[in-house]
């Protein structure tokens, strides 16, 4: 199976304030002409200059699915066009588009996008329960259909609705708010082996879904020094060594439950707190699992597990909860990705055409998020990332054109000035306050730059 992978440099937190200028430099180190060449040389894809330069075409095609709705090829032909007032032709454009390398010299520069644009975003507030961890790591995927054609390069689990998909398989940072690495497969690949590995996640929060249940990951994270929450399956019979109940302030022991198998159909119609041994000899695990009950009629749906080794004095059941809810980040990011960067099926049978323009997609979604990063940092107000990815035709074009024509750097500096000014009165989170309270800032973390972010 072919297997794409793109991974940001490891980067240090900071709480510096971003001028315009700190800005533009790192955009040029990113986009800079020379910048653009190099990679391109050492991907393979430009062996000598032509006239449809790396970075025209590159520039061209964030424009494209950053800045409206691209369902063609013609589409990114027609911004190519525009912005560099030129009249290129179809067929030398989608030669171009058709190399073999040309995905790979979008992935190396969204790896370098991701290692030079990405800032915190969010940290935990001192002395709060969170700032025992250095980060939160969410790990989940996307899927993408392709034209049927490609099924033999891109294998897709559903064979019949869906012969060619691919997968992304996504390690976010929820403190930096963007992807730390990213790893593009066949959709038939299983998620866990294109995971992150236990050893580098030291020192973190990992959150993950049910395809992590597994013993041997709950040891290899625990031997790391990571703490974890992991979503199980209603499937599993491990041993009940503990029970407690969780209403009231305090823990009582539910000891009718001790010592029998774990079985839905048998644990009481309330959220339970568990110390569980699951498996024996050299696989055997014991560790903490929160059984939270939904009402409604009586069936696996009820409940959800959630396996944990967070010490049961620091963080309750009801807290377990919370804290996994900050999984819901990654499915936003998604959905952005879909939503205002085209991350869609182009009309293509051409394999390198069709998986370039995924890692373009990607490219447009990083630089729009950093961007809101910046504006956040420079203006000192909270902004959404939502707002900021959907109003992109509003002030991207204005940012690349500066890029492009290789503008003095003043100028490149006004124009993020200008956009700045823009996303600070058109992209506010629209309930700042109550995301203090019920959604993400609602356990232990603030934003950064912000003034006067502390709750009330």
């Amino acid at each position: 199976m072919r297997k794409k992978n793109c991974r940001g440099t490891e980067r240090k937190s900071t709480t510096k304030k971003f001028s315009a200028e700190s800005v533009a430099k790192r955009l040029l180190e990113v986009f800079s002409e020379e910048q653009i060449d190099e990679t391109a040389r050492q991907s393979g894809f430009m062996q000598r200059k032509r006239k449809l330069a790396p970075k025209a075409l590159l520039i061209a095609c964030i424009s494209a699915l950053g800045s409206g709705d691209a369902e063609w090829l013609a589409d990114i032909l027609r911004a190519l066009n525009k912005l560099t007032g030129r009249e290129i032709q179809y067929k030398p454009f989608h030669n171009q588009l058709s190399k073999e390398k040309f995905p790979e010299f979008l992935r190396r520069v969204l790896e370098q996008s991701l290692s030079k644009l990405a800032v915190p975003n969010l940290e935990s507030i001192p002395d709060e329960k969170l700032s025992a961890f250095k980060d939160i790591i969410v790990h989940d995927g996307t899927s993408l259909t392709l034209k049927d054609e490609l099924a033999d390069v891109w294998p897709g689990r559903f064979t019949k609705k869906a012969p060619a998909a691919i997968e992304l398989h996504v390690t976010m940072s929820v403190f930096e708010n963007n992807p730390l690495s990213i790893t593009l497969t066949a959709d038939k690949e299983a998620e866990r082996v294109n995971g992150p590995r236990p050893e580098d996640l030291g020192g973190c929060l990992v959150l993950e879904d049910r395809g992590y249940q597994s013993r041997e990951f709950f040891g290899g994270m625990i031997a790391a020094g990571s703490s974890f929450i992991i979503r199980g399956t209603k499937d599993i019979r491990p041993t009940i060594l503990r029970a407690y109940d969780t209403n009231g302030r305090r823990c009582r022991r539910l000891r009718r439950l001790e010592g029998k198998k774990l079985n839905w159909r048998t644990l009481p119609r309330e959220t339970v707190d568990l110390d569980i041994q699951w498996g024996s000899g050299s696989t055997v695990y014991n560790g903490r699992l929160v059984a939270f009950y939904l009402p409604g009629k009586r069936n696996k749906k009820n409940y959800t597990y959630l396996h944990t080794n967070l010490d049961r004095g620091t963080f309750s059941a009801e807290e377990i909860g919370m804290l996994y809810r900050l999984r819901w980040q990654i499915e936003l990011m998604f959905k952005e990705w879909k939503s205002y960067a085209n991350l869609c099926c182009f009309d293509t049978i051409k394999a390198p055409i069709a998986e370039g323009l995924i890692w373009v997609s990607l490219i447009t979604a990083t630089l729009k998020r950093s961007l809101a990063h910046f504006a956040q940092h420079y203006l000192g107000v909270e902004l959404s990332t939502d707002r900021v990815a959907k109003s992109a035709r509003l002030y991207l074009d204005d940012i690349l054109k500066a890029i492009l024509r290789l503008r003095p750097s003043p100028s490149v500096v006004r124009t993020i000035r200008a956009a700045f000014s823009f996303l600070g009165t058109n992209a506010r989170r629209a309930h700042p306050n109550r995301d203090r309270h019920k959604g993400r800032l609602s356990f232990g973390v603030q934003p950064i730059g912000v003034e006067n972010c502390q709750r009330s």
